[in-house]
């Protein structure tokens, strides 16, 4: 009977050929039962004292024949995968000036339930129990393979795990182990991965997510069932994005090997992110020792920096053992509290906070308040129990005693400082009676050991019992894909970790919760968000969401995020002042007073001899002229400090109307008296200057067609608009300092409307200043020709001096604004005083010499002096004279 035969072979009765540590059978691990934990371990075991000399080394795996012992109630050939586990249970941390092993979780227990998922997923491996993955239901019975294990403690350190891989792989040589499962920091699998790869052991890590193991050269050995840091960092960056819209981010991360590839993962993503959608990252780091004998001043100084740099948001990559230290600097430069807003990997783990004490208002208590840890997560649990995860926590809690015999028991068997009290030991029932849920590190274990048994099946499917070694061990892991306790797991077969678009992240918020003392508060972690995962997604990006009924809790307990940056100084608009807007409508109103005014003096005048040699039409049309000319002042002086955008824009479109228009009425008036003017100059024998309205429309008709149709064209094809532009001047933030909101054209193109409308205008006004000039000797009653040339020159000169002005100031809207009104103040007064001053003033003499003269039927102006009608009146005279002369001759003869 073979049962008979297996109760009462020797390996279940006495265990003195068992190295220490490895003793982990009889009733209590139900190790006669092949269904139980610590079966195939007992088998390898005795094989191993006995120097495997019933066995055959195929491979990577033991052959255990049924002859040489009874493993199963059947006759079949069973083949031992053996996996050599390098954990990180402890790490050194100083204790009273002592460098001392501590658990790396704070108590031990979370390492206690991440060892139990790899061995949870090798029992179910080994007995074909599909509870957690269907796909391996009844595997058992199809594949020879079995899986068992050698548990150690890396203690966080390289040197540890180096020299154990070193001492098993030397002490078994002819037979090494199958593969590595672990580590679990990235800075110890990174030169652990280097090794295996050399010695052709594939090495799979359950949460070593440095971005550097990605190097499928440099570590071709190497695969994980986590995403990679590239994969948590774009998942950050996104978080830090598309949830507190920060553009801003300062990280903090310690220079080994996880925190330095994690920094450059997180520079990597956000640089990678669309334009305008991009996020600024600047990091600060400090040493890390494995001693944690290291000199604060490092961190001291990264969080000085930190404060310098003004961010408010912040993304630590560093472990449990530099949280206090780290926190305590941040309290102490201010950069903690209500207006600041940490978020921490999963280099910190939840569990390190349990049981943690903190003084109310203490630096700790207030630095911890509203920070969270972001981290990849092995799934969610669902109302309805139907994910992987939800299986997974059904199948852990309903585990029994022996699970927690033998957990227990597969601790390390020794240690640097041979101190086996830092390793948790549970208590009896401690599955079912929930003690604790299992951290993060027990899903992903359980995939890990999931994983190889089914890519090792896989390989059996194919040889046969040729089996197969490390390489193709692994090739075959990184093509395998099942539904796990973390997901859909799916390997990125070009950096052989796992693809980030099926996995999890999360976002656990810590909430401060007072005890009944009220002198301190315990942290409780929180998840609020999730990403959603997409298997097969070709995206990089991933997306946020709150779970329901859940809020993000920050350190003020309110719900609305910090801001990112401080606030903004304010920009400088450069809108037009109060006072400048004061002041131009000053000079507008002066305009106006004077051009009614004339208009009234013209009309009370209309009868006397001044006004009518003057011709009240061509003064009318002159006032009026201004007076629109002056109305342009209005839209011009319009910016967004007391209009719309839309109604800044409208008022672009109306000022080179009224200018144009204004300057036209009131130029075609005075260009028509000087070319009269200059008519009598080619005509000696005029004596009066009479402009009638026939010679002022005719200009006056010809100067508005041509401005007409180049305002038409202008307007309707591409109008002015009014927009603010920023300079190049920013902040340390990038935000603009400086702006100027003006009118602008659509183009360069554009400029051809400016040009046409001076062109025209100015060409006008040169050949009125050149008529009047040709004119100069010409002296006409009330010295208006005279005047009429000062005006025309006035205008001539303020155009030449004021248009390269507008050019200088063109981005100063208050210059502009200031050289525009200006120049429009100025060819309105010149025309209106020059005009009718004198005309007042001759008024004033008449109505002294000759009260009754002030009315007069005459219209135009006496020409006084013409030097080429003076000669042609002096020869009359003579003429005369002569004739004069002969008529007296003749008198006298008779």
């Amino acid at each position: 009977d073979i049962r008979a035969m297996r109760n009462s072979h020797p390996l279940f009765v006495m265990a003195s050929s068992l190295p220490p540590g490895e003793e982990c059978f009889g009733p209590a691990y139900g190790s006669n039962d092949p269904s139980s934990h610590a079966y195939y371990d007992h088998i390898y075991s005795h094989l191993k004292a006995t120097s495997f000399e019933s066995t055959i080394r195929q491979g990577s795996v033991e052959i255990v024949p049924p002859q040489t012992f009874p493993h199963t109630s059947t006759d079949e050939d069973i083949a031992l995968l053996h996996v050599l586990s390098l954990t990180s249970y402890t790490a050194k941390q100083r204790v009273n000036d002592t460098a001392k092993l501590v658990p790396r979780d704070g108590s031990g227990i979370y390492g206690f339930t991440a060892s139990n998922g790899f061995i949870m997923g090798m029992h179910h491996f080994n007995n074909g129990i599909g509870s957690v993955v269907p796909e391996i239901e009844g595997i058992n019975r199809t594949c020879p393979i079995r899986l068992v294990h050698t548990n150690y403690d890396t203690e966080s350190s390289q040197t540890v795990a180096l020299d154990t891989f070193n001492r098993d792989y030397i002490k078994n040589l002819d037979r090494p182990p199958g593969a590595v499962f672990g580590a679990w920091r990235s800075a110890v699998s990174v030169p652990l991965a280097v090794l295996t790869g050399t010695r052709g052991i594939p090495q799979f890590s359950p949460l070593s997510t440095s971005t550097e193991l990605d190097d499928t050269v440099q570590y071709r050995l190497f695969s994980r069932v986590i995403p990679s840091d590239a994969g948590t960092a774009r998942a950050a960056v996104g978080y830090f994005r598309k949830r507190l819209d920060a553009s801003f981010l300062g990280v903090l991360y310690v220079n080994d090997s996880y925190g330095s590839a994690f920094h450059q993962a997180i520079q990597e993503a956000a640089a990678e992110r669309e334009e305008g959608d991009q996020i600024e990252v600047k990091g600060y780091a400090f040493s890390y020792k494995e001693s944690v004998d290291f000199d604060a001043s490092e961190i001291e100084l990264a969080i000085k920096q930190l404060k310098e740099s003004r961010f408010r948001v912040f993304f630590g990559v560093f472990y449990g053992t530099h949280y206090d230290i780290i926190m305590n600097y941040a309290y102490e430069y201010g950069i903690v509290g209500p207006e600041y807003l940490w978020i921490i990997s999963d280099g910190l783990q939840k569990s390190y906070f349990q049981d943690k004490r903190y003084d109310v208002g203490s630096p700790l208590a207030v630095a911890t308040q509203g920070i969270s840890i972001l981290q990849a997560k092995g799934g969610l649990e669902t109302p309805d129990g139907s994910t992987g995860t939800d299986r997974f926590i059904k199948a852990y809690f309903n585990q029994g005693d022996d699970a927690v015999n033998y957990t227990t028991c597969k601790r390390p068997a020794s240690n640097s400082q041979n101190d086996k009290s830092v390793y948790y030991v549970a208590e009896q029932d401690f599955f079912r009676s929930k003690t604790l849920y299992p951290g993060v590190g027990a899903t992903f274990a359980y995939d890990t050991a999931i994983g190889i048994g089914l890519a090792a099946c896989q390989l059996f499917e194919e040889k046969g019992t040729e089996y197969f070694n490390g390489e193709e061990l692994f090739n075959a892991f990184v093509n395998t894909e099942f539904d796990g306790a973390t997901g859909r797991i799916q390997i990125d077969p070009k950096t052989t970790s796992r693809s980030a678009q099926s996995a999890f992240f999360v976002v656990y918020n810590s909430i401060g919760v007072l005890d009944k003392t009220g002198e301190s508060i315990s942290i409780e972690l929180e998840l609020t968000s999730h990403t959603t995962a997409v298997a097969d997604s070709e995206s990089s990006d991933v997306t946020w969401v709150d779970l329901p009924g859940k809020a993000y809790r920050y350190a003020d307990g309110s719900t609305e995020p910090p801001l990112t940056i401080p606030p903004k100084i304010g920009e400088n608009l450069n809108q037009i002042s109060l006072g400048l807007q004061v002041a131009v409508y000053m000079m507008m109103a002066l305009i106006f007073i004077f051009s009614i005014g004339f208009i009234v003096w013209t009309y009370w005048n209309r009868k006397t001899r001044i006004v009518r040699a003057s011709q009240p039409f061509f003064l009318y049309m002159i006032c009026i002229g201004t007076f629109i000319m002056g109305s342009a002042i209005i839209p011009i002086s319009v910016d967004d400090r007391i209009a719309s955008i839309e109604d800044c824009s409208l008022a672009c479109i109306f000022s080179p109307w009224l200018a144009s228009y204004g300057f036209v009425i009131a130029f075609s008036a005075l260009f028509s008296k000087t070319w009269r003017i200059n008519q009598i100059f080619h005509h000696p024998q005029l004596r009066r200057v009479t402009v009638n309205i026939k010679d002022v429309i005719v200009p006056f008709l010809i100067l508005l067609g041509l401005n007409t149709i180049v305002l038409i064209c202008w307007t309707a094809i591409s109008p002015l608009k009014w927009e603010r532009v920023h300079t190049d001047a920013r902040d340390d933030f990038g935000r603009e300092l400086y702006s100027n909101g003006m009118c602008r054209l659509n183009s360069n193109k554009d400029i051809a409307y400016v040009v046409f409308l001076v062109i025209i205008n100015l060409a006008v006004l040169l050949l009125a200043n050149i008529q009047a000039y040709q004119a100069r000797t010409i002296t006409v009653e009330f010295g208006e020709s005279q005047y009429i040339a000062i005006i025309n020159s006035s205008i001539l000169q303020a155009g030449i001096i004021g248009g390269p002005l507008l050019v200088i100031a063109r981005d100063s809207p208050a210059a502009f604004v200031l050289v525009t009104v200006g120049e429009i103040f100025v060819i309105c007064m010149s025309i209106l005083l020059l005009i009718f001053i004198p005309k007042i003033k001759y008024m004033k003499k008449w109505k002294k010499k000759n009260s009754s003269s002030g009315s007069s039927n005459l219209s135009g102006i006496k020409v006084l002096n013409h030097p080429k009608g003076d000669e042609l009146e002096l020869k009359a005279l003579r003429s005369e004279n002569e004739q004069l002369k002969l008529s007296l001759e003749r008198l006298s003869l008779c």
